[in-house]
């Protein structure tokens, strides 16, 4: 008898214990998915991005900073940017001036990305995840036009210069 108490007992500590995760504003800031949907014409990638927020509006704004981020750091699996446009590793960290003011909120970045539907979103593409919300954006990237920017800053090299 009382070796089931003992058990019990334990199994009520480990349940109790086991309380669901929240995601915290920084982690929801890194994690994101990101999925290519296809390229489309004039130098420009749709894909979709998921990404967390309190509501729709912060989960569109994380995504439209999370689809930049990606090309310029991550890659899109599956696209004509499978490598990122910047392979320097620590290039952040080197042009840490310019990626402050680049990716800053309302930033220059904003140029370059723009919802790809009349802001309708998918009910199969939300989701509740403890207290955040999850959304599928569809988002087209003018890639071309990027790396222009990136070009002219002299963080990456022309595609004429070689290699």
């Amino acid at each position: 008898m009382k070796l089931i108490k003992i058990v019990l007992a334990t199994i009520i500590v480990t349940i109790s214990s086991c309380k669901s995760t929240q995601i915290s504003r920084e982690a929801a800031y890194y994690d994101y998915e990101v999925q290519f949907i296809r390229t489309g014409a004039e130098g420009t990638e749709l894909i979709k991005v998921f990404s967390y927020g309190d509501n729709e509006k912060d989960c569109i704004d994380a995504s439209k900073l999370n689809a930049i981020r990606a090309v310029l750091f991550k890659g899109i699996p599956g696209s004509g940017l499978l490598k990122p446009m910047i392979t320097e590793i620590g290039a952040e960290e080197k042009y840490k001036n310019f990626f402050d003011e680049f990716l800053k909120p309302g930033g220059k970045y904003l140029n370059y990305v723009a919802l790809s539907t009349d802001g309708a979103i998918d009910a199969k593409d939300r989701l509740r995840v403890g207290s955040k919300l999850k959304i599928g954006i569809a988002l087209s990237i003018q890639k071309a036009n990027l790396r222009k920017e990136l070009e002219a800053a002299n963080i990456i090299k022309t595609l004429s210069s070689g290699f």
